[in-house]
């Protein structure tokens, strides 16, 4: 008998939808348990679904999990969407850090109550014309390289999680930043597209956290 996952979080992308995009891509039921933040205050006390007060938590079969790093490791692992072998796994954990690295600026502009929104605005396209933005996306397109010349996923031939990390954050932080990686562009339109996930993403309403 197959696992009742209920994933917790606000009804924004943010940082579960990785998970989101995890159980959508394997075709496994949950139940996508989206909370506005006005009743977050009276239930977040509730530590047999939230043991730290914080969201996102996974419930598998009525025991609560935290930490979205914990999260999109255990899916991807129970799914089979965390490459072959050490050597899959290695590229991916790449992926997943160095995006994660990039989305922690677009948070700290995000979460800066000093800034109204057009300030945000201008924060965050500052972000993405920065040498160390370049720089990181020029090391994870130089890791797609290593697999198809660039022209397929990360590692295989199909999606994981890492490409999953990938086009969430670039969701997230804006396409533009893209526009000098032509090939990275191509994962983005290969994960939007696919059988697995186009379904979701077109009926997708809520927003992203940024």
């Amino acid at each position: 008998m197959s696992p009742k996952y209920v994933l917790n979080y606000f009804n924004v992308q943010g940082k579960a939808e990785v998970a989101r995009l995890l159980f959508h891509c394997k075709g496994v039921e949950f139940t996508d348990n989206q909370i506005n933040h006005q009743d977050w205050p009276s239930l977040k006390s509730d530590h047999s679904r939230f043991p730290l007060e914080l969201m996102p938590t996974l419930e598998i079969d009525g025991h609560a999990v935290c930490q979205s790093a914990a999260i999109n490791k255990y899916l991807p692992e129970t799914f089979g969407l965390y490459g072959a072998n050490a050597s899959d796994r290695l590229i991916i954990n790449q992926v997943c850090e160095t995006m994660n690295d990039l989305s922690k600026e677009y948070y700290e502009v995000y979460r800066n109550e000093a800034l109204d929104n057009e300030q945000k605005n201008a924060a965050y396209a500052e972000i993405g014309l920065t040498d160390a933005t370049k720089l990181k996306l020029t090391f994870v397109e130089s890791l797609l390289k290593r697999n198809h010349d660039g022209h397929g996923y990360f590692v295989g031939d199909s999606i994981t999680v890492g490409d999953l990390v990938f086009f969430h954050i670039i969701g997230m932080v804006g396409k533009s930043v893209l526009n000098d990686h032509p090939l990275l562009t191509e994962v983005i339109d290969r994960v939007r597209h696919s059988a697995e996930l186009k379904s979701y993403l077109d009926y997708r309403t809520h927003p992203p956290f940024l």
